[in-house]
């Protein structure tokens, strides 16, 4: 199955977000995510809604930055302010291209998007709902950073990004309930894998690709990612004890790192093993400077998108594969706060909650 740009748009616009005649679509684009857009704007326009694009060009932006021209960031214009109040729906991509080399600015970077917060306000009170688009991330300066194609990484995307999140929806919730009311989670693999972990009843949160507004839990719930598909667990005072072996890459976008071949052991819950092939020097420096709670089992997600596959930065969306998490687990739904988190990932392989099959190779059950 290999899905369109058009397709991605339908998907979206049409079936997740139910844009209907004479409702206002904004988008907000790059230079490097152009074509995309146009497909957005034509799908828009074949419902009846009025689209509206905010663009922001990279050379000027790249310009801005080298004279340091920071006050037109701080505050959002009164044009666009009333754009997010009354737009009906929003997509947006990231940028820059060259999200690396923005990253690199470190604190200095926060200075051109001073005006995050009082976006956010906006979108609040006019009921926005949208996507953050992934496609945004995939630009080729990126997929070189990571040994990617980033024709085929982007098509990838679209094709994942397409699939339909009521069903997936549908899914995630059977199986935040089965866990929600599970004792223990094993996983194996023919890799070595064998891990056991016990679960606490804590609620788990589904991702599914449907937008459903801000919350006072989750104050920026308008937005979702694309693609998506995840059920994630708090692993809270849970015990973990076992071996994992990742066979998936993670991906860290904060840093552009990759990391790979990873064997963790566990016992009583904590980490007390650990290897890493790709990667290896950044983890073990992070680790090493983290604090207390670095090495306990923080989260656990399982995909739910069975169109995603070695998919940065929706790894996870996967179907049928976890992801484990250490340390900080805020992400889930968790108490641990603390400013380090790492994760390894397996896939395909069998995931049993009390003896009952929840996933294998590949598939949710």
């Amino acid at each position: 199955m290999n899905g369109s740009p058009a397709s991605l748009a339908r998907a979206l616009l049409a079936r997740n977000l139910r844009v209907q005649k004479g409702d206002s679509v904004l988008i907000e684009s790059w230079n490097h995510t152009l074509e995309y857009t146009r497909v957005f704007v034509e799908e828009a326009r074949r419902l009846g809604a009025q689209p509206t694009v905010l663009f922001e060009d990279e050379p000027a932006w790249w310009d801005a930055v080298k004279a340091r021209t920071t006050g037109p960031f701080q505050r959002l214009s009164r044009s666009e302010r009333a754009a997010v109040q009354e737009a009906s729906a929003y997509i947006y991509f990231w940028g820059p291209a060259e999200m690396r080399r923005a990253l690199d600015l470190g604190i200095f970077a926060s200075k051109f998007t001073g005006y995050n917060e009082e976006w956010y306000a906006s979108a609040r009170e006019g009921r926005l709902r949208g996507y953050r688009m992934s496609l945004g991330l995939a630009s080729d300066e990126t997929a070189r950073l990571f040994g990617l194609r980033g024709p085929e990484w982007r098509a990838r995307l679209v094709t994942a990004g397409a699939v339909d999140a009521h069903q997936m929806q549908v899914k995630g919730n059977r199986l935040a309930d089965r866990l929600a009311h599970g004792s223990e989670l094993r996983v194996r693999h023919p890799n070595g894998t064998d891990l056991r972990i016990t679960l606490r009843g804590s609620r788990p949160i589904v991702a599914s690709g449907i937008p459903r507004g801000a919350t006072k839990v989750q104050p920026r719930g308008m937005l979702e990612g694309n693609p998506s598909g995840q059920v994630f667990a708090a692993l809270d005072g849970c015990d973990a004890s076992g071996v994992l072996v990742s066979n998936r890459a993670v991906y860290d976008m904060g840093r552009y790192e990759m990391f790979a071949q990873s064997r963790w052991s566990f016992r009583a819950g904590r980490l007390t093993g650990r290897s890493t092939g790709v990667g290896r020097a950044t983890f073990e420096k992070a680790f090493r400077a983290a604090p207390k709670g670095r090495d306990r089992i923080g989260y656990l997600t399982i995909g739910l998108n069975p169109m995603a596959r070695e998919l940065p930065p929706c790894e996870d969306c996967e179907e049928g594969a976890i992801l484990v998490g250490i340390g900080g687990n805020a992400i889930a739904g968790g108490k641990s706060r603390i400013p380090f988190s790492s994760f390894a990932m397996l896939g395909r392989g069998t995931i049993t909650l009390d003896g009952r099959t929840l996933a294998k190779a590949g598939r949710l059950y």
